[in-house]
């Protein structure tokens, strides 16, 4: 038994020997292209053993002989070593050229990214899918340099507009969308889980070979494709909970009334209130009309690919109720993509794409929910409504503003929207490297809206009488043929690629409407044309557009270091008179990969280097803005009624006095780049600086009025317009042991000025009740300036009015009282008029920018983007109704505090009064803001199920994760939002636009 035991015990001290004589100490450094690598992840492989690199790329790790170590690092490829009898291992990483290798649409072609000569920024759609957003306009915000996107509001089924490199013209600066190689001009039926990438073309010499429509930029979608030869089936969702990210701060009942009794009280009135405080808080009418909604996603998507054929198909489904009472959409939209390989020389394919979408149109309430007094109940009462109908039983109110659930219960205006969007292509390569393509592309869209007004009685000043119904259509066919020739040839060192083609498009829209009033009652079953009795009224019309462009593209590569490439298309265009049709359009760019010279060599902290530069024309010919017509002089339709019995005639005048000298409008653009890759590619900046000049720019002319009324502007080619800016984009990746993060800053800064305009004429547009034209537009300036009085502060005593006088002694402001504001005579007349007012803001942003953070721990996946502008100013067009504390519109809690009570007590804001004879609410630099703002755009926490629990599961893979949108903001702004888009000459100003929801949502991400 002891000899038994003593030979169990020495086999077991021998194979203990063994094995702990083969763990041993394992040293070694990382570089790669001869710099140390820090922080590089050596994991011994099958077990969570692991260690980093420190700064100077060493290492040391316990292993054993037979054990593998795997070296990783974000960028580079891994490597697998085995132990065996060393025990030093060094090792020299090799730069993934995934990326450089990465394939990049250019616009009837691609081309790897190591080979682009021009301005091209991409984002992937996985980036894009960590935003839990409805359309792509949004998933673009902060993700690219160059590309500022704007919100118009959270109202349903809204999307962002969307600028490249800013403004271009004073007319339509929306880019061109390629979606799968069609043009298209709306893609707000595209599912964001869709998208496979983005390709953003940002100068002239990557978008001249889209001609007429790319002067704006372009944006290339390519939507998702079959890739594996196993089927692949995913479904994402999620669903939240939206709410109002900001409330405006309003005067309740009790403080409502004391404003009130404070401004007749400074007039010399009597109170209008004896007893505010019995008021109470009284009705809160934007609670009345905001609520917390649901939101709900989802979308299925099965593929695969095989030697001949691959498919790719997916339905989606979005519902959204608005954060606004009385507004909601839904939209489905369904996609397939093939292709099929004939043989080794010809393939067909089509992608296509339907959506439905339906809208609920609830009534713009913002501007009048911030202006209702809160001493107004929303209902009458109980004894008042018998009789009413329900239409009629909501209260008058003081002011000329309606009661908004009164507007709220009359709402029925709905929108269906249906869109069929695809191609069909036939691709043959004849011979080695020379290849034809054919592609026809057809856009299809339905446009209906419905809608039915109640009569109705609340007081004279808020009825309908006769109750009216109307219906409008809007058809669009759009096709594209295009048929191209590319050839492609390697001879050693050199490389070219040649493209040449012929592009035909068409466009037809065809709109039909109809009214009719006197429906026998406001019945739902009723609400439409046929049961109206009398007022019938219909409108209809046909537009026809045609293009015909032929192209040209070059593209020649010496050693993938010397780089160069041109472009020539030439468009013809119907919306241009005989003997200007026509417009030629060249561009070239080239690029040196510094990097790549032997005199680099050395200079290891530089891992890539390309210097960019570019010039090009584009032809715009401004389809979104100027009718169809705008060559001819034509003929419309005049109503008039006459006589005791209001007979209505039906008459005939010019309705556009056509200009038969118009001609291509051109955008000439000029860019510098570079593209920068530090620390093995750890560090990538890109930056662009360009200048971009629009000639013969398209815009309406006055005319003289005694040509007649009906028409008052012809279209003419009369100014120019001026774009200088930089785009700056930078990315930082780093990985620590298992923590792997990514940091992305873009910024992009432009200025815009206007070089010349018809006639010399100043532009004045933002039309507004109390302030008149907000916007002011003239040469050498920028589009859109504010422009207005200039304050100096408050009036404190009757000394310093009697002291602002001119050289004469005459008072400069003869009506003001202490209280009142103190204005610049800037002239030196002695009286305040128009030629005193100045420019008193610029809604042009010093900068914008994008900050993305990544963070990827183990399953742990964290997302964090904050997105911004500085430097821009805003004007909250309710202010001069909520700041001024004058008529009965309701006002901003705490006026009664900031206003003037006497000496002393402020120099900003001025007393109450209804009177107001000193004009203190005038338009001026009182009302101008400071924009600036940094949100907290997206916040996403994500975790992957481990493989074991997705076996269990029959999955692939499995994410599940929750999510913000919109979380917080901060700015100085008053109004709701800070982020607001606008026209090129009317910037900058909140109209009560539908507030930006905030947004918690929680979802997953599966694959069988």
């Amino acid at each position: 038994m002891r000899t038994f035991t003593s030979l169990i015990l020495g086999i077991f001290l021998l194979l203990g020997s063994t094995i702990f004589a083969q763990q041993k100490q394992i040293t070694g450094t990382v570089t790669a292209s001869g710099m140390p690598m820090p922080g590089v992840s050596i994991l011994i492989k099958g077990t969570s053993n692991g260690v980093s690199t420190d700064f100077d790329g060493n290492y040391s790790i316990s292993a054993n002989s037979t054990d593998t170590l795997i070296f990783s690092y974000i960028g580079f490829l891994p490597q697998e070593i085995v132990v065996g009898n060393t025990s030093t291992i060094d090792v020299s990483l090799v730069a993934s050229t995934e990326q450089l290798d990465e394939v990049v649409l250019i616009g009837y072609g691609s081309v790897k990214k190591k080979d682009l000569t021009s301005a091209i920024s991409t984002v992937k759609g996985e980036e894009l899918s960590k935003r839990v957003v409805s359309n792509i306009q949004d998933a673009l915000a902060g993700q690219l340099p160059g590309v500022q996107v704007s919100s118009s509001g959270g109202k349903p089924g809204a999307s962002s507009s969307i600028t490249i490199r800013g403004i271009s013209t004073l007319g339509d600066n929306t880019p061109l969308y390629v979606v799968d190689d069609v043009p298209l001009d709306d893609i707000n039926f595209l599912s964001p889980q869709d998208i496979e990438s983005v390709q953003v073309l940002k100068d002239a010499s990557a978008s001249a070979i889209f001609g007429s429509r790319a002067s704006n930029g372009v944006i290339i979608i390519r939507t998702k494709q079959a890739k594996t030869n196993k089927v692949i089936v995913s479904f994402d969702a999620y669903t939240g909970i939206q709410s109002v990210a900001k409330d405006p701060s309003l005067a309740n009942a009790t403080e409502y009334a004391n404003i009130l009794n404070a401004a007749s009280l400074n007039d010399g009135g009597s109170l209008i209130y004896s007893d505010p405080e019995s008021l109470g808080n009284g009705t809160n009418w934007w609670n009345e009309i905001t609520q917390n909604t649901p939101i709900y996603n989802a979308n299925l998507s099965i593929a695969k690919a095989t030697e001949d054929i691959k498919i790719s198909s997916s339905i989606s489904y979005q519902d959204q109720e608005g954060i606004i009472k009385g507004s909601d959409f839904n939209r489905v939209t369904a996609r397939l993509n093939t292709e099929y390989k004939l043989n080794d020389q010809v393939t067909i394919g089509e992608n296509f794409t339907f959506a439905n979408s339906k809208t609920k149109n609830g009534p713009d309430l913002v501007w009048n929910a911030h202006r209702l007094e809160p001493v107004t109940n929303p209902y009458l009462a109980d004894y008042e409504i018998d009789g009413l109908n329900e239409y009629s039983i909501f209260s008058p109110t003081i002011t000329d503003v309606p009661n908004a659930l009164g507007q709220l219960a009359r709402s029925y205006n709905d929108t269906e929207y249906s869109r069929a969007v695809g191609n069909f292509y036939v691709n043959w390569e004849a011979i080695e490297g020379l290849t034809f393509k054919s592609q026809f592309s057809v856009y299809y869209s339905s446009w209906e809206n419905n809608w039915f007004s109640p009569d109705y009685y609340i007081e004279e000043n808020d009825k309908l009488e006769v109750n009216s119904v109307g219906r409008t259509h809007n058809n669009k066919l759009n096709t594209t043929w295009n048929n191209t020739v590319n050839y492609q040839k390697e001879i050693n060192d050199h490389s070219i690629n040649l493209l040449g083609g012929v592009i035909l498009e068409s466009q037809t829209e065809k709109t039909l409407s109809g009214t009719g009033e006197n429906i026998p009652s406001n019945h739902e079953d009723l609400r439409y044309l046929d049961a109206a009795t009398e007022g019938f009224y219909t409108t209809g019309n046909n537009e026809k557009y045609s293009l015909i462009s032929y192209i040209g593209r070059g593209n020649y590569s010496y050693k993938s270091k010397y780089l160069l490439t041109a472009t020539v298309r030439a468009d013809g265009s119907s919306l241009f008179p005989d003997g200007n049709k026509w417009g030629v359009f060249p561009s070239v760019s080239a690029a040196w990969v510094t990097s790549d010279e032997d005199f680099m060599e050395d200079i290891s902290w530089i891992s890539s280097l390309k210097t960019r530069v570019g010039w090009g024309q584009i032809g715009n010919d401004n389809r979104n803005s100027i009718p169809v017509n705008a060559r001819l002089t034509t003929i419309g339709n005049e109503y008039y009624t006459l006589g005791d019995d209001q007979q209505v005639i039906l008459g005939t005048a010019p309705a556009n006095v056509g200009n038969p000298s118009i001609e291509w409008e051109t955008v000439e653009d000029m860019n510098f780049g570079i593209d920068l890759g530090l620390f093995n590619s750890s560090l990538n900046i890109n930056f662009d600086i360009y200048k971009r000049t629009t000639h013969d720019m398209l815009m309406a002319k006055s005319i003289p009025a005694y040509l007649g009324s009906g028409y008052d502007a012809q279209w003419a080619n009369v100014g120019s317009f001026e774009t200088k800016g930089v785009d700056l984009g930078i990315t930082y990746k780093k990985q620590i042991n298992e923590l792997k993060t990514a940091f992305t800053l873009n910024l992009s800064s432009y200025d815009a000025t206007v070089v010349e305009l018809a006639d010399g004429e100043a532009i004045w547009d933002g039309n507004h009740q109390r302030l008149n034209s907000l916007t002011y537009t003239a040469e050498g300036q920028t589009p859109g300036l504010f422009y207005g009085f200039v304050t100096d502060g408050i009036f404190q005593n009757q000394t310093e009015i009697n002291s602002h006088s001119d050289n004469t002694g005459n008072i400069i402001q003869p009506f003001a009282q202490p209280g009142d504001f103190r204005f610049k005579d800037l002239n030196g007349d002695g009286t305040l008029d128009d030629d005193d007012r100045q420019v008193i803001g610029d809604p042009t942003p010093d900068f914008s920018f994008g900050f993305n953070m990544q963070f990827n721990y183990n399953n742990f996946d964290l997302n964090i983007l904050f997105t911004g502008k500085y430097g821009n100013d805003m004007l909250n067009a309710l202010n001069p109704y909520l700041m001024s504390g004058s008529g009965t519109y309701n006002s901003y809690a705490g006026l009664l505090d900031k206003a003037w009570s006497g000496e002393g007590s402020t120099n900003s804001q001025p007393r109450l009064s209804n009177d107001d004879p000193n004009q203190n609410f005038r338009y001026s630099d009182y009302y101008i803001e400071d924009g600036s703002f940094i949100r907290l755009t997206n916040l996403q926490l994500g975790y992957n199920l481990d493989n074991s629990i997705l076996d269990n599961l029959g999955l692939a893979r499995a994410r599940v994760y929750m999510s913000g949108e919109n979380l917080f903001t901060a700015t100085s702004f008053s109004g709701l939002d800070p982020d607001i888009s606008g026209s090129a000459t009317q910037s900058g100003i909140d109209w009560g636009h539908y507030p930006l929801p905030r947004t918690i949502n929680v979802g997953v991400n599966l694959s069988f």
